[in-house]
């Protein structure tokens, strides 16, 4: 009696198991999906859309993004207002910060080190070698370190130009170190061509 018994709950345990144990139970609480794969997607243009002609309330709309590390999220606006169905939604980026950026110049002189920004690009000028760059968060930094035996008192200069804030010197003895504060998260590309280093933030 007792072996059968046995036998049974053996043959009952595959119908009880998960079909996955890899994943939670709940979808909700599963981790976010992340890839290092960088896609290139055109500039957003104006986007119409035609409501149906018996929308008489526009309660929310919910915007599905892609993150910088390749994660998508949603994000709901409520907005709850009377709307007039024969006139389109329109959709688009306004382009005055991207003119701006476009535009704006500026400089940080520190004497063996300078720094210019045109726009997305930040040139560095400096005869001390590039030993290491690395980035930080809260609030997000390009930090670079160079190769420099001197002795000075740490200095900041604003930039201001939308994506770089500011930038930081500072002595750690056998390195130097430049710290570069920017407006949000970037992708940042850097490249080196004889006393001259280049980065672009996207």
């Amino acid at each position: 009696m007792k072996r059968s018994l046995f036998l049974s709950l053996i043959l009952l345990t595959p119908l009880l198991s998960r079909e996955n144990p890899f994943f939670a139970l709940d979808p909700s609480k599963s981790q976010k999906l992340t890839s290092n794969t960088i896609e290139t997607k055109p500039p957003m243009g104006i986007i119409n859309y035609t409501l149906p002609d018996q929308a008489r309330i526009l309660k929310e709309v919910t915007f599905t993004i892609q993150n910088l590390d390749g994660s998508i999220e949603n994000r709901k606006i409520v907005i709850d207002q009377s709307i007039d169905w024969h006139r389109k939604i329109t959709l688009s980026q306004s382009s005055h910060n991207q003119i701006h950026l476009a535009n704006h110049k500026t400089s940080a002189d520190f004497g063996f080190i300078r720094f210019d920004v045109n726009g997305k690009l930040l040139s560095i000028r400096t005869t001390d070698p590039l030993s290491r760059h690395f980035v930080l968060s809260d609030p997000n930094r390009i930090v670079l370190d160079f190769n420099h035996h001197a002795i000075f008192k740490t200095e900041q200069k604003q930039l201001n130009t939308g994506i770089y804030q500011n930038v930081m010197i500072s002595n750690h003895g056998k390195f130097v170190r430049a710290t570069i504060t920017l407006d949000g998260r970037y992708r940042y590309t850097l490249k080196k061509l004889g006393e001259s280093i280049t980065i672009l933030c996207e």
